[in-house]
């Protein structure tokens, strides 16, 4: 088990998909793929989050227990790539739901977490992962601002300390930007 945050709240590392393929003429959005450039970075990410089995980004951020996603399939070839990096230790679950869900339903999701996690990963799609991301911020806040000139290209990570002790307890606005990662890594 990770060690809480050093302020002992709970964290969400939020991460959109990396870059996929155009959908094939007749296919479906949610079968497309990642693209070469898309599994590189989502790979790179991995490797920023550990070396050699132990955390190595910024001091103050836990890696994720847990993660949720999209059933997209470049959700989940995302998740996978970026989660194989952290030794199968997170508990990976996909869902429908999050395929086309607002930042509301992304909070149900979270707030029925186990509580013995103590940071969750959820890869999805924008524009919900930087509606997510922002309305977790304080409103006027600096965090919002880098939030927006950063902007959410793909493969780009947030990890916002939420603010919360419990999951349960989860809202908008009592968030602090930890993190804000971005291709090329």
């Amino acid at each position: 088990m990770t060690e809480l945050a050093p302020s002992g709240t709970r964290q969400l590392w939020i991460l959109r998909h990396a870059k996929a393929a155009d959908a094939p003429r007749g296919g479906r959005d949610r079968d497309r793929p990642l693209t070469e450039s898309g599994r590189r970075d989502a790979e790179a990410l991995g490797d920023l989050l550990v070396t050699d089995g132990s955390p190595s980004i910024t001091q103050g951020l836990c890696l994720p227990d847990v993660a949720v996603c999209s059933s997209a399939l470049r959700t989940v070839e995302t998740a996978d790539l970026v989660l194989s990096r952290l030794s199968g230790r997170v508990s990976l679950d996909s869902y429908s739901s999050l395929y086309e869900a607002e930042p509301d339903t992304v909070l149900v999701y979270l707030r029925e977490v186990e509580e013995s996690a103590r940071s969750v990963l959820v890869v999805g799609h924008n524009p919900t992962m930087f509606h997510l991301t922002w309305d977790l911020l304080p409103e006027g806040s600096a965090d919002r601002v880098r939030l927006e000139e950063c902007g959410f290209a793909t493969c780009a990570l947030a990890v916002v300390d939420l603010g919360s002790g419990r999951w349960e307890d989860v809202v908008g606005g009592q968030g602090t930007l930890v993190g804000l990662f971005a291709p090329p890594y």
